[in-house]
């Protein structure tokens, strides 16, 4: 976990760099950093995104041309086309893929959306210098992961964290013979019943959003909640690197009064480094995992931030309220078709988990009456320098 940390760490500080000098959106702050990963682990990774991103920019022009979509629509209409369009074209020969493709088809599928939104906020005149920055940083992180996986590091880097990037089921650690031997943990969900859980929590955070005016992320909650069938201690690894990357990006806007996409990069990248000690004290044996709660905290952790501040006392009920629901929904679909999630919980826990989720629902409706309209809140996230990822 050690090189996968490594790699996205400096791939989102460069990110934030390149967008301070030059203005340039490099496909989004963690797009091309974790691409550079997965890349690493699985070099079908990046035809996969690059003809996803091409097909999700595509796809973005025709509707723009004949809608009249903007802003968070545009994003949400990109990564439905970069995520569908590849696992449509997969479904008919999914059960002979491999499981290490279906993994990288599946997340994989989550980036081009991302990417292509990003390039479509780009000047035409700007457009070109930009994809040669993305590429030359692309190249540079790939570089920089290939030589921290090496034979001669398996003894410290390989085996200081669990060993994503030496692991059998990584291609640059097979290539390089530098796999070390571990047991490979099961999957937590079967890949379509993990698409529902997602585009639920897609439809639960734009409701979220669309309502209270807060950000909880597309697919965090969603991530969370089948995460925790796994490991329950993965959640309590994102609450203290949520509060460790939300502490550094407040002391770095006080110093430094950076904004936007910069500070997503800096939120980002104290999650990352803030991980790797935090994961080691923790009973957590999914180092991917703990890699993409951080990625999540950071990501949250600016959203927080940008929230106005007489809404910021809705941020937690609602996260809440949207893990508990969307845990008892993965829940009850993994019932009614069993998968491979290690844990089943029961009724009384299903039936506290929905008691929670009303709880938070009255509270956050309660709290709402005293807050300002949506046009003040709205101005006021402008003024805090909202950004997407």
């Amino acid at each position: 976990m050690i090189v996968a940390v490594t790699v996205t760490a400096l791939g989102v500080l460069a990110v934030g760099v390149i967008t301070q000098l030059f203005g340039y959106r490099t496909g989004g702050t963690i797009a091309i950093p974790v691409l550079a990963v997965y890349t690493l682990k699985n070099a079908l990774m990046l035809p996969i995104f690059l003809l996803s991103t091409c097909l999700a920019y595509l796809g973005l022009s025709v509707v723009k041309r004949r809608t009249l979509i903007y802003g968070r629509d545009e994003l949400l209409v990109a990564m439905a086309i970069g995520s569908g369009v590849p696992l449509v074209l997969l479904l008919a020969i999914w059960s002979v893929l491999p499981e290490s493709l279906r993994s990288v088809v599946f997340i994989g599928s989550i980036l081009p959306g991302l990417a292509a939104y990003n390039y479509h906020q780009i000047k035409s005149q700007y457009r070109k210098w930009d994809l040669l920055t993305t590429a030359g940083l692309l190249v540079g992180l790939i570089a920089v992961g290939w030589s921290l996986v090496s034979p001669s590091l398996v003894g410290t880097l390989g085996t200081a964290t669990e060993p994503v990037l030496y692991s059998a089921t990584a291609d640059v650690a097979v290539y390089k013979n530098a796999v070390v031997a571990e047991q490979l943990d099961r999957t937590i969900l079967a890949r379509p019943i993990a698409v529902v859980v997602f585009l639920i929590g897609v439809v639960l955070s734009e409701r979220i959003r669309s309502r209270y005016g807060i950000r909880t992320g597309l697919v965090a909650m969603a991530l969370l909640a089948i995460y925790a069938l796994a490991n329950t201690w993965l959640l309590v690894l994102y609450l203290a690197v949520l509060l460790v990357a939300y502490l550094g990006l407040k002391t770095v806007h006080y110093v430094t009064l950076l904004y936007g996409r910069v500070l997503i990069s800096v939120a980002t990248a104290t999650a990352l480094v803030a991980v790797v000690p935090l994961a080691l004290s923790l009973p957590i044996t999914r180092g991917l995992s703990a890699y993409f709660v951080a990625i999540l905290a950071g990501v949250n952790a600016y959203s927080w931030h940008v929230t106005a501040p007489a809404q910021r006392v809705l941020f937690v009920p609602l996260q809440i309220g949207a893990f508990l629901l969307l845990l008892v929904t993965t829940q009850l679909i993994s019932l009614i078709r069993p998968t491979l999630i290690p844990r089943v919980f029961g009724v009384p826990a299903i039936i506290a988990m929905v008691v929670g989720t009303v709880l938070c629902v009255a509270v956050v409706e309660h709290r709402t009456v005293d807050l300002p309209d949506r046009e003040s809140v709205f101005e006021a996230s402008i003024l805090s320098g909202g950004d997407e990822a």
